[in-house]
C-alpha cells in the first residue's frame, strides 16, 4: 500500500465527540501501543477494515466507556462515525459495531497469546517505573487479590464454559474473573494480571496460579522462605524416623509371636503323642497315676492352645498397627519428597535473575485455605487476610470473657488479638486478631489473621497496634473500588461477545485500559494548555475521564504551529485547550499505511 499524505486533505478545524479519547490515541501512537497491536494474527480477511484496526477500535469503546458491544454505531455519539478518533488512533476508518463482533468472534488462542504479549510489552516500562520508585521509597510491593463474577442470563445457553457460581451476594450463571494489583506512588492502582475462569471457579482453588502469573508479570518475587520448609522437612523426617520404629516394633512382635506359636505347636503335638499313647493303653495294663498324668497332659494342651490363640491376636494385631503404620509412612513419604522437591525449587528461584523484593498479600476469606495461608508464607509473602472458618470464630470466641480488654480501632469496631497462634490447617505460627461489631441488631464477629517475618522480640498480645492492623486490612477496599471501576466505567460485566476468546480478550482489554488512563494521566498534565477548576478536578477521577471527558465535543485545531483539542462550549469543559504537540502538524508515514500481512478466512 502506497503512503498516503494525510496533512494536506484535512481541515484546519475538525469537530469531535471524544475529545479526550483523542488525547489517548496520540499518546498510545507515543508508548508504541497501536504498532504492536498491528502485530495481533487474527485469522480474518482484510477487505475494507484490517482485523487489527477493529480490535483498536474495541480498545477505543472500551475507553470511551461503552455499554454494549452495538453502542460502537447506535450510541449517542457513535464512535463509529468519528474520525478524528479513527486518525488519532491509527485507524483508516471505523467499523460498524458488527464488523467488530465478527473481529472478535474470529480470535482464537493465538491472538489471545500474542495480544496479552503486546500489552506486557507495552505495559513494562511502566511498571519498571513504579517498581523502582518503591525500591527507592524503600517499601515493600503490596498487592491486592479478589475474584468478581461476570454474570449473563441464568437460561443461557449459548455461552462455553458459563457456569453457576456465586456473583454479587447470589448464585448466577457466568463467569469469574480473578485479579491481583499492585498500590503504587506514581500511577495509583495498577492491575496487574487477570485471569478469566467458569462461573463455579472459587476464590481458594486459583490463588496460586494468579500469584505466580503476577510475579512473571512484575518481574520479581519475595525472598522465598526455604528455612520454613526446611524446618518441615526435619519434622517430617522425625515423624517418618518414628513411624518406621514403630513399624519395625510391629514386626519383631510378629516375629517373636509367630515364633512362640511355633514352638507351642510343637509342644502340643508331642503331648498330644503322649496322651493318645496313655489312651491307647487297656486300662488294666495302666500304671498308678496315669489318669493324674491324663488329666495334666489335657490340661496342658488346653493351656497351650489357648497361649496359641492369644499369640495369633498379637500377630493379627501387630499387622493391623503395621499396615496403619505403613499407610502414614506412604503419605509422610509422599509429604517429604513434594517438601524436598518445593524446597529445591524456592532455592533455586532465590538465586534467579529475577529481583528478591519484599512483598505484602492482602486477601479476602475465600482465598485463604490452610493450604493457600502455607504457600504464601513459604513463598515469602507477608500476609493479611481473614478467616471464612466459623469455627476458628467461635474457639477465639471462647477464650474471651467478661475481663477481656478490647481495643477499639473504628467507630463501632474492637479487637483482641493473640500471637503464635496454630491452627490445624497451617503448620506456622500465626497472629490472629478478633473482631467485633456493634450493630443496631446484634455483635457479629470475624477474625483477621496476619504473617510478617517475626521480630527478635515479637510484641505481647497486648502491645499489637491493633488499630494499624484494622486499618492495613480494610485498605484493601482499593481492590473492591477497582472492581466496581472495572464494572461501572468499562462495563467488563456486560459481554460484549459470545466468542471464548473474545471474552478473555474483553477482560484482557479492560485492565489494560484501566492502567493507561493512569499512565496517560503525567503525559497529559503538561499538555493542558488552558484548564478550568472542573477539569483538574476531573483529571485525578478516572471516571470522569472515561465518562465525561472522554465523550465530550471538541475541535480538533491544526491551525498554527501545533495540535491542539478545543473542548467545545457546549461540553462540560468549555475553554479547555489539550496541546498535544509543539511542532506543526504534518502526517507522516504510519505503520498502519504500510503493508500489512493479512490472514485469509
Amino acid at each position: 500500500m502506497n503512503k498516503i499524505e494525510l496533512s494536506c486533505t484535512i481541515p484546519a478545524l475538525m469537530p469531535t465527540q471524544h475529545a479526550l479519547l483523542i488525547a489517548w490515541g496520540y499518546f498510545g501512537q507515543e508508548i508504541g501501543l497501536l504498532e504492536r497491536l498491528a502485530t495481533v494474527p487474527i485469522d480474518q480477511k482484510s477487505i475494507i477494515h484490517y482485523p487489527y484496526e477493529k480490535l483498536t477500535e474495541f480498545l477505543c469503546g472500551l475507553l470511551s466507556g461503552i455499554e454494549y458491544l452495538s453502542d460502537l454505531s447506535e450510541g449517542s455519539s457513535p464512535l463509529a462515525q468519528d474520525n478524528e478518533v479513527a486518525l488519532a488512533w491509527q485507524i483508516r476508518s471505523m467499523s460498524d459495531s458488527s464488523g467488530v463482533s465478527r473481529t472478535l468472534a474470529a480470535c482464537d488462542l493465538e491472538s489471545e497469546r500474542v495480544l496479552q504479549d503486546v500489552l506486557d510489552e507495552v505495559s513494562q516500562p511502566f511498571f519498571d517505573r513504579a517498581l523502582a520508585d518503591l525500591r527507592a521509597r524503600g517499601e515493600s510491593l503490596l498487592l491486592d487479590a479478589d475474584l468478581t463474577g461476570r454474570a449473563v442470563s441464568s437460561t443461557s445457553k449459548s455461552y462455553t464454559d458459563a457456569r453457576f457460581g456465586y456473583m454479587d451476594g447470589e448464585i448466577r450463571l457466568g463467569y469469574q474473573l480473578a485479579e491481583v494489583c499492585l498500590q503504587t506512588h506514581l500511577f495509583g492502582r495498577l492491575w496487574v494480571c487477570g485471569q478469566h475462569h467458569p462461573g463455579d471457579r472459587v476464590s481458594a482453588t486459583c490463588l496460586l496460579d494468579l500469584v505466580q502469573t503476577a510475579e512473571q508479570r512484575l518481574g520479581c518475587h519475595p525472598r522465598r522462605r526455604t528455612e520454613l520448609i526446611q524446618q518441615r522437612i526435619t519434622a517430617c523426617e522425625q515423624a517418618i524416623a518414628r513411624l518406621e520404629r514403630l513399624s519395625a516394633q510391629c514386626e519383631t512382635r510378629q516375629q517373636e509371636a509367630q515364633a512362640r506359636i511355633q514352638n507351642l505347636t510343637d509342644r502340643i503335638t508331642q503331648a498330644q503323642v503322649q496322651l493318645a499313647d496313655l489312651l491307647a493303653q487297656p486300662v488294666s495294663n495302666r500304671q498308678e497315676g496315669s489318669y493324674s498324668r491324663l488329666s495334666k497332659l489335657k490340661h496342658q494342651i488346653a493351656s497351650w492352645q489357648g497361649q496359641v490363640c492369644r499369640a495369633q491376636r498379637v500377630i493379627i494385631q501387630a499387622q493391623k498397627a503395621q499396615l496403619s503404620h505403613q499407610q502414614r509412612l506412604a503419605v509422610w513419604y509422599t509429604q517429604r519428597t513434594d517438601l524436598q522437591a518445593r524446597y529445591e525449587h524456592l532455592c533455586q528461584e532465590n538465586t534467579s535473575p529475577q529481583q528478591l523484593v519484599g512483598c505484602k498479600m492482602r486477601l479476602d476469606a475465600g482465598f485463604s485455605s490452610g493450604e493457600n495461608i502455607t504457600a504464601l508464607i513459604e513463598l515469602g509473602y507477608d500476609l493479611d487476610t481473614k478467616s471464612g472458618n466459623d469455627a476458628l470464630v467461635q474457639a477465639l470466641r471462647d477464650q474471651t470473657n467478661a475481663q477481656t480488654v478490647w481495643t477499639r480501632v473504628g467507630r463501632n469496631a474492637e479487637m483482641v488479638a493473640r500471637t503464635v497462634y496454630h491452627i490445624n490447617t497451617c503448620p506456622y505460627p500465626l497472629t490472629v486478631g478478633l473482631e467485633r461489631f456493634h450493630t443496631p441488631k446484634e455483635t457479629r464477629h470475624a477474625v483477621l489473621i496476619r504473617y510478617q517475618d517475626p521480630p527478635q522480640d515479637p510484641p505481647a498480645d497486648d502491645h499489637l497496634d491493633l488499630p494499624a492492623w484494622f486499618h492495613d486490612y480494610n485498605g484493601r477496599q482499593t481492590i473492591e473500588a477497582g472492581n466496581k471501576e472495572e464494572k461501572t466505567v468499562f462495563k467488563v460485566q456486560h459481554l460484549m461477545t459470545r466468542s471464548p476468546s473474545g471474552i478473555r480478550i474483553q477482560a484482557m482489554l479492560t485492565i489494560f485500559a484501566a492502567n493507561l488512563v493512569r499512565w496517560a494521566d503525567e503525559w497529559l498534565r503538561p499538555r493542558v494548555e488552558q484548564s478550568s477548576a472542573r477539569f483538574d478536578r476531573a483529571l485525578s477521577s478516572p471516571k470522569r475521564l472515561v465518562r465525561v471527558a472522554a465523550n465530550s465535543p471538541a475541535f480538533v485545531d491544526r491551525s498554527g504551529d501545533a495540535l491542539r483539542i478545543r473542548f467545545s462550549p457546549l461540553s462540560s469543559f468549555p475553554g479547555v485547550v489539550l496541546c498535544l504537540s509543539d511542532q506543526p502538524f504534518l502526517q507522516l508515514e504510519l505503520p498502519l499505511f504500510r503493508n500489512a500481512p493479512f490472514s485469509s478466512a
